[in-house]
């Protein structure tokens, strides 16, 4: 959807955090599609605009959305959404209150920014940052996982841990002093 401009990381997180407040893949998709778009139009790094969405709406905060461009009322959108469904404002459940605000913001932001994705590529360095941040999580995860062992190693052995403690403070006191080392 953001045409590689953020890394896995963040559009995992993004993604997290709508499917626990009950989002739909069509929704999130559509979600990231105004953040992108919204994004492109201000000139905002796309990783921030993603969050930014993303967590005000799943809590319900129109004052997050509001340093998107997007304005949505709460109570307006909650009204609207109870009259579909033949129901009054304050019969709705949380989950009926936050799918009418994020029905809403999708709404406003498609209105607002619809057209832009179209028009307007993703900034080569967003995407250079997103290919850098997924590199360096892939590197950290080998490192990880060759490093694990040893750690674990430590973590169960008093002797090995303090062995090694003591090997690393005698390198920087050797390091620091290089008398005593003589």
């Amino acid at each position: 959807i953001t045409d590689g401009a953020i890394s896995m990381e963040t559009a995992l997180r993004s993604a997290a955090i709508a499917f626990t407040s009950g989002f739909s893949t069509e929704q999130i998709a559509e979600l990231g599609e105004v953040a992108k778009n919204a994004s492109l139009a201000l000139g905002r790094n796309m990783a921030d605009s993603m969050d930014r969405l993303f967590r005000g709406v799943a809590k319900l905060e129109p004052e997050i959305l509001d340093e998107l461009g997007i304005m949505v009322r709460l109570d307006t959108a909650v009204n609207n959404y109870a009259a579909t469904l033949g129901k009054t404002a304050t019969s709705l459940t949380d989950f009926e209150r936050r799918q009418a605000f994020l029905n809403e913001t999708i709404k406003q932001g498609s209105l607002k920014y619809g057209e832009i994705g179209d028009q307007i590529d993703p900034n080569p360095y967003d995407r250079l940052s997103a290919a850098l941040e997924d590199l360096m999580n892939s590197t950290l995860k080998l490192v990880n996982n060759a490093l694990e062992p040893f750690l674990n190693l430590l973590s169960s052995s008093s002797g090995a841990l303090l062995g090694g403690v003591i090997l690393f403070g005698m390198t920087i006191i050797t390091t620091m002093i290089p008398a005593l080392a003589n």
